[in-house]
């Protein structure tokens, strides 16, 4: 069976290059829409990879902030956004969140 990560990056990548050049334009609702539940759902998907790599670096100075990052990239995968965010910054934060989740998780599968 491929590889679920793997068989996503091409996808994630190209989500989160996408985000953040809609980010910087005026584009329709539905397709903002559409891509914050992707990269939500590629957050979801990620968590518990990159969590692994998180708890492996538990001895480590940055294993903690690493662990506080996959918490908080969960909870912005919810909607619990600040208030004051604007949905350009959302899904600027949402894109983020993907990519770092996205070098968590490969590391995980490297084991380094």
């Amino acid at each position: 069976m491929a590889d679920p990560i793997a068989a996503t990056l091409v996808d994630i990548s190209r989500d989160v290059r996408l985000a953040a050049a809609l980010g910087l334009s005026q584009p329709a609702a539905d397709i903002i829409e559409a891509l914050r539940e992707r990269l939500r759902s590629y957050i979801t998907m990620l968590a518990v990879p990159a969590e692994e790599y998180g708890r492996s670096r538990s001895g480590e100075w940055y294993g903690s902030h690493i662990l506080d990052c996959i918490a908080n990239a969960r909870t912005a995968a919810t909607g619990n956004i600040p208030p004051d965010m604007t949905p350009d910054e959302e899904l600027l934060l949402l894109a983020e969140f993907t990519k770092t989740l996205l070098l968590y998780a490969g590391r995980s599968k490297q084991g380094t």
